[in-house]
């Protein structure tokens, strides 16, 4: 257990760094859906691959013909939260871009539960899972304010952007949904490595299609460095490892213990300004803030 809770930490920081290493190669290809699409297209090439070596079946058409049209929601929801990711990045900082979706997806969640939603067995709001969310939209907001007396776009231009916390808020609670949907769609595939693939490829298509009609360019500057194309193979670790976590450790665990990987390495990323994020050095009082929000993340899951 001890190494698959290490795996899990591990390729929670796969998140801010895959965004952070997604986030330059949109600044080389000088436009995001271009960049989206091939940290996508990258992916799942390498599902592909790993679907093909261990010989998963993907009941496509089983499936179609057996389950509710939402059932392939998971692939759109990815590329909406993959391209918010981009966007915000270099705008919010990284542990922003990765707290803040986390709150939205502790709520997402907490009302999916609620309600029963896309199918998942309905689980009422106690009084500790309540304080959790609490404490996660609380130690949220802190880590985001402590040490910045004006929230600031870039730290560029004047402007507040409280807006963009609401949308990397919004794009949390897709990943909820992501999560709810695909877990559906890895019980009637009998595979999460088969439902990881099939949202992938929705991601692409779905990418492509909005490329097109934006008609966004690409404008090349410079030359490409190798470690840019990896970010697609980051995701895909990401999702196989939770496919293999998520029955062996509990749903609840897997997903606590992914989290701390990506405050962790959200708050890495601010503090060394690694792979051109923009340095916010990291103090005790947002580290306090930080496990705040992972005390409360635990809360909603186990309380």
């Amino acid at each position: 257990m001890f190494w698959l809770i290490a795996l899990g930490v591990m390729v929670g920081a796969f998140v801010p760094i895959q965004t952070a290493i997604n986030s330059r190669l949109a600044g080389w290809l000088g436009a995001v859906l271009p960049a989206s699409f091939v940290s996508f297209m990258v992916g799942t090439v390498g599902l592909a691959i790993a679907v093909l070596v261990t010989g998963t079946a993907v009941p496509v058409g089983q499936t179609a013909s057996t389950q509710p049209w939402w059932i392939w929601l998971g692939g759109v929801c990815g590329l909406i939260f993959l391209t918010l990711n981009i966007v915000l990045l270099p705008r919010i900082g990284a542990s922003a871009t990765v707290i803040l979706p986390l709150v939205g997806q502790v709520l997402g969640g907490v009302v999916i539960d609620l309600l029963g939603a896309f199918d998942t067995t309905p689980r009422a709001l106690t009084l500790l899972r309540g304080l959790g969310a609490v404490l996660v939209v609380a130690g949220a907001i802190a880590v985001n304010v402590i040490g910045r007396r004006r929230m600031i776009v870039g730290e560029a231009h004047g402007r507040t952007h409280v807006l963009l916390w609401v949308i990397a808020i919004g794009g949390g609670v897709l990943g909820a949904v992501q999560t709810a949907v695909n877990g559906r769609l890895g019980l009637a595939m009998g595979s999460g490595l088969a439902a990881a693939l099939v949202s992938f490829v929705i991601g692409t298509v779905g990418l492509a299609v909005v490329w097109l009609v934006s008609r966004q360019r690409v404008q090349r500057t410079g030359r490409p460095k190798g470690w840019m194309f990896s970010g697609g193979l980051l995701g895909a670790g990401f999702v196989l490892v939770n496919a293999i976590n998520g029955p062996l450790l509990g749903t609840g665990l897997a997903v606590s213990v992914v989290q701390f990987g990506q405050v962790s390495a959200g708050l890495a990323l601010d503090h060394t300004g690694w792979i051109g994020v923009v340095r916010r050095p990291v103090t005790v009082w947002r580290l306090v803030a930080a496990a705040v929000v992972l005390v409360g993340v635990l809360l909603v899951r186990f309380g």
